[in-house]
């Protein structure tokens, strides 16, 4: 049996919060990341933690030498590591001094161990009450990308006909000053719907992109009604040295790991004009399924009465994040080949739906960006 003072000790480090108590009964992850490598080391780290829970500390240390020997530049791990060995050598003063002298370096990573941890115990059907309130309607795009940032989770969905079906989710890196961007330079990630624009390679980017970056389309137009500048907001990869960086350390960018982003590419064939939607599930509003009948019904009313060849199944809905009652509906020019049409509908005051903007632009639409 261990003993008090060794759990009050074990208690006490940096992970106390991320483990919330040794009481807690372990939970099944929850874990479907779709690229091998990142999975493995993510369901590694989630046992070494499980084990720290139980103060299993033999068996924590084993785990974790194994883990940062497989993956050199995890940096969560070897701080994790050099704690347990620090812990079975006694020499809880060395610890503490080192995690004090680098509040802000630890409070990142410890950081990073709690948002895995979570998603590990998350109820798995929570990514599709997330996508049921964000998406309403899929057109004929191959996938959808949804960005939880209040999880620090990419959700990669395939399109079967009108059906989302979650395809992996991966843990993701988001601007240091959180989410919500209004301004150049504020070091925040936007909220809001985007399309993927461009895919370029690693070669031709700096070391800090890793293999590749895929460009999002902010500021789209409502961003640009609102006011709202910046510019270079990308989905992109981890510096070569670097297995996966901590939850808001970007310049307001989404960042993935590079075994996962090059799997995004390479293996899901994600392509030009996917939609990807960034949300916060911490601000997001309760929807009701009346709602969502009453856009569409107003949206497809909308489109017969303009007296054009419309197709319905090629219309995209969205409630647009973080904006009350404001949703955005994307399909086919008929006039402008090769152009999308974008739109914002939005319930006015006397409760009819008012269309209160609208543009066109060309979009390349490609089955694979590789």
């Amino acid at each position: 049996m261990k003993s008090v003072k060794s759990c009050f000790a074990l208690s006490s480090v940096w992970w106390k919060t991320v483990l919330l108590s040794a009481c807690i009964a372990w939970a099944p992850a929850a874990l479907t990341s779709g690229s091998p490598e990142s999975a493995l080391a993510e369901k590694m780290l989630i046992e070494t933690l499980k084990n720290i829970q139980y103060l299993e500390l033999d068996e924590a240390i084993a785990l974790s030498a194994e883990l940062t020997k497989n993956y050199p530049d995890y940096r969560l791990a070897q701080l994790i590591h050099a704690d347990l060995l620090s812990m079975r050598a006694g020499n809880f003063g060395l610890l503490n001094q080192i995690h004090t002298s680098n509040p802000r370096t630890v409070g990142r990573y410890k950081q990073e161990a709690e948002v895995r941890w979570r998603h590990a115990h998350s109820d798995e059907n929570q990514a599709n009450v997330t996508l049921a309130h964000s998406v309403l309607k899929v057109g004929n795009q191959p996938h959808v990308i949804v960005v939880n940032l209040a999880k620090s989770r990419l959700y990669l969905y395939q399109n079967n006909q009108g059906q989302l079906d979650l395809l992996t989710d991966y843990y993701v890196s988001m601007g240091t000053a959180g989410g919500g961007k209004q301004v150049e330079g504020d070091r925040k990630t936007p909220i809001g719907v985007y399309h993927i624009t461009d895919w370029v390679p690693g070669e031709r980017l700096a070391d800090l992109f890793g293999v590749g970056a895929l460009p999002l389309n902010y500021p789209n137009i409502w961003d640009q009604s609102l006011g709202r500048t910046g510019h270079g907001i990308w989905l992109h990869g981890t510096p070569s040295n670097t297995f996966s960086r901590p939850p808001q350390s970007s310049q307001g960018c989404v960042v993935l790991n590079n075994d996962e982003m090059s799997s995004l590419v390479a293996k899901y064939n994600v392509s030009l004009a996917t939609p990807v939607v960034i949300l916060d599930e911490k601000v997001e509003s309760v929807f009701f399924e009346a709602e969502k009948l009453a856009v569409l019904t107003e949206i497809n009313a909308w489109l017969v009465d303009q007296g054009q060849n419309f197709d319905w199944g090629k219309v995209s809905v969205y409630r647009y994040p973080s904006e009350e009652g404001l949703y955005y509906a994307t399909f086919p020019s008929v006039e402008n080949d090769g152009h999308l049409v974008h739109q914002y509908w939005r319930r006015g005051h006397d409760g009819g739906w008012q269309l209160v903007l609208q543009t066109t632009d060309p979009v390349m639409i490609k089955t694979s960006l590789s």
